[in-house]
């Protein structure tokens, strides 16, 4: 069985083969075929490599999440890393969908109607449920009625205690399905599972706290195999600190900013999803690798470049 993944983030489509066959392996396997197009300061890279050991990176043009998607799969059968000489014949394609709020818990094969779910999700998702219908729509386009599987980040922490999912606000915000809804719960779940077999145990024993740190970030913690508390609340927003996220913030900052500078509901929306966190504090970039590098130029000298250079980026034994 041929089985292609894609997973559209916040900063990256990556799109991966695995040819199953038999029974699914106990541990996630090799892929057959891999690809990601990664945005860096307004550029469009694609990495994409075969289980042949060939691989490929280019800057690219794109439009769009499903303008990149049509490139990579390009890539499958065409080119130095194909995996075929020909288009394999696709089974069943995956997505990984970010919000699938209290309706849509399970996977679940995609139609119509779950579609319209996840776009009428979007407005509580902004950097991503979009983008994985654009996923969905370019694969619909590309290979046509193929079966299509969305799974959700949501659904592993849809069973958070009402301590946990509540917020301590009027009640009626419950009511009106303003709760915790927790994110990177697919990674989250197999973190935990995959813990529990490094260390020779029943997942069902152990107490974890799982970490999920990349442009989002999120914390879960697991017990007995479920997630009783997350970091991420109503929105993947909430808490850590993330690569142009602010993560959580003093309520008390957005009224004043809604007060005193009269700022709008889509401007405080833009500043915090998409000119916070490491872009917003460095003045300079979401990638911790260019901020690492422009601090160790700020030692040899005086640089404009950081607005906020105190971050200790040092690996902890240097500490």
């Amino acid at each position: 069985m041929n089985i292609l993944v894609l997973n559209s983030g916040s900063s990256s489509q990556k799109t991966c083969l695995y040819q199953i066959e038999g029974s699914l392996p106990e541990h996630p396997p090799t892929p057959a075929w891999e690809g990601k197009v990664t945005w860096e300061d307004n550029r469009a890279v694609m990495e994409v490599r075969n289980s042949a050991g060939a691989t490929l990176k280019q800057e690219i043009t794109v439009r769009s999440y499903a303008d990149a998607t049509e490139k990579l799969l390009d890539n499958l059968s065409a080119g130095s890393v194909r995996v075929a000489t020909r288009q394999p014949e696709i089974d069943v394609v995956g997505h990984r969908i970010v919000n699938g709020g209290e309706d849509l818990k399970q996977p679940m094969f995609i139609t119509p109607e779950v579609k319209a779910a996840i776009a009428r999700m979007a407005a509580f998702a902004p950097l991503h449920n979009r983008l994985e219908l654009e996923g969905i729509e370019a694969i619909e386009k590309r290979l046509g009625p193929v079966r299509q599987v969305a799974v959700f980040d949501t659904g592993f922490h849809s069973h958070l205690s009402q301590a946990a999912a509540i917020y301590p606000g009027p009640y009626e915000w419950a009511t009106q399905g303003i709760r915790r809804f927790g994110f990177h719960g697919i990674n989250h779940q197999y973190c935990a599972g995959r813990a529990a077999q490094m260390l020779g145990k029943d997942l069902g024993s152990l107490k974890l706290v799982t970490c999920h740190l990349g442009n989002g970030c999120s914390l879960a913690a697991i017990d007995g195999g479920n997630s009783v508390d997350t970091t991420m609340g109503f929105t993947p927003l909430e808490g850590l600190m993330m690569g142009t996220r602010s993560g959580s913030v003093d309520p008390g900052v957005l009224t004043y900013l809604i007060q005193k500078e009269r700022l709008s509901g889509a401007q405080l929306d833009e500043i915090l999803n998409r000119r916070s966190g490491l872009l917003g504090i460095s003045g300079l970039s979401a990638d911790m690798r260019q901020i690492v590098s422009a601090m160790k130029e700020d030692t040899r000298g005086p640089s404009s470049r950081l607005r906020f250079s105190c971050i200790d980026c040092r690996p902890v034994s240097a500490r």
